[in-house]
């Protein structure tokens, strides 16, 4: 038994040997970013392999994205990616001198990389080349996606009965359907038949290279012809504007409730899929949907035992706001009192026999002041008073403190 187990050791250490003369691992963290740039010409034979270590799951990474960027001068080369350098390397194998393979994936300059895992890559060209880790830690990107799905729960009653939302909505599925079913027609043209046969015999790579051949061609088509597709475009927009004026909003409640609903699981799955933290975002999720089913009345009664239990402190008003607040409340209970004055609730002749002067009351009803020009004068002349009182305290102090003076000089 100690025979073989130091034989699997020595064969460990003899694969581990092996593979480090066979490509040589860069690890990029966040003290080392960047390489010094690849140069293809020098005598190395292994590849060079270059990793991600990823990093611990925390709050701080809720809004985090990291990229490779290969930084070359065209798009003549191969890329490999895997979890480890051991599978980057078979995967290198397997694709080793088939440069010029028609079927080969597309390469692309900036990689998107997982946060939380362990990411290898590298690369078979001939050109220098040489490669970059980005970490950022806020990407704007993933914040407002994040945000326009919370909008998008807590907004999705009010935009459920919108008009304009509904009229925007139908145009969006207007013209997404227009080209669904152009690309539906012109895949009749096909020959069925041999598409078959050719996934039948090349197998899955050949439906790769057609479908990595049809998107190039839509992209030059779409550089090509981009004012036909603008035209295309703006008139399926209007005839699905035509459509919706026609149909016109949803008025039963339970449409509205559908597009309601549709809209919060839109939100909803927008706001897990903003972070690769989607632990987080999941939360995020459900206590968005959790505040906006929370049931208003235990909301206020929660309120109301919070008020009771730590009540605010009361904010004392100045004289401006005193006095405005006043002069608010006065007409404010003035036109409440004219309105049930006018309304039939009110005994008006009855009232007027029991007052001494009802012609007043009249004009007060139909919207004279309630006080009298002699009133308003009494009541300034009051005022002006209590402002700027009388120095008569002040002659008679004056005149005690000069009687103590006299005493004084007496004494002397």
């Amino acid at each position: 038994m100690e025979s073989n187990g130091r034989f699997i050791v020595l064969l460990l250490f003899l694969n581990t040997q092996v593979n480090s003369q066979l490509y040589d691992v860069h690890w990029l963290n966040e003290t080392k970013l960047t390489l010094p740039e690849h140069n293809v010409q020098s005598l190395k034979q292994n590849i060079d392999i270059y990793c991600y270590n990823g990093t611990a799951k925390n709050l701080l990474t809720l809004w985090q994205t990291v990229k490779f960027q290969i930084k070359i001068k065209n798009d003549e080369f191969s890329q490999y990616l895997g979890e480890n350098p051991e599978e980057v390397y078979k995967e290198y194998e397997n694709d080793y001198g088939l440069t010029s393979n028609l079927f080969r994936k597309k390469s692309y300059k900036t990689v998107s990389l997982d946060i939380f895992r362990s990411t290898c890559m590298a690369l078979n060209t001939k050109q220098n080349y040489n490669i970059e880790l980005h970490i950022q830690r806020v990407d704007l990107w993933r914040v407002l996606m994040m945000v326009i799905g919370v909008s998008l729960i807590f907004a999705s009653r009010s935009l459920s009965g919108n008009p304009v939302f509904f009229y925007l909505c139908g145009i969006v599925v207007g013209v997404s359907a227009s080209f669904m079913v152009l690309v539906y027609y012109v895949t009749r043209f096909i020959p069925g038949r041999t598409l078959t046969y050719g996934l039948l015999i090349g197998g899955w790579t050949v439906g790769v290279y057609l479908v990595q051949q049809l998107w190039e061609n839509i992209q030059s088509i779409v550089a090509t012809y981009s004012a036909y597709l603008f035209w295309y475009i703006l008139i399926a927009a209007f005839i699905s504007f035509l459509i919706c004026y026609r149909v016109g909003p949803p008025k039963n409640q339970r449409s509205k409730n559908l597009v309601m609903w549709t809209l919060q699981g839109v939100g909803a799955l927008v706001t897990v899929f903003s972070s690769q933290y989607q632990e987080a975002s999941t939360a995020v999720a459900i206590l968005s949907l959790g505040a906006k089913y929370f049931p208003k009345s235990l909301f206020y009664y929660i309120q109301g035992y919070w008020r009771r239990r730590f009540p605010p402190r009361p904010r004392l008003l100045t004289d401006a706001q005193y006095y405005e607040q006043g002069a608010r409340e006065t007409k404010r209970a003035l036109d409440e009192l004219r309105r049930y004055c006018a309304s039939p609730d009110c005994k008006q002749w009855s009232i007027m026999l029991k007052l001494h002067d009802s012609k007043r009351f009249a004009s007060f009803v139909e919207g004279d002041s309630h006080l009298s020009d002699d009133e308003v004068l009494n009541y300034e002349s009051y005022a002006f008073s209590m402002e700027h009182p009388k120095p008569v305290a002040n002659s008679t102090r004056n005149m005690e403190i000069s009687d103590d003076d006299s005493d004084y000089d007496d004494d002397d």
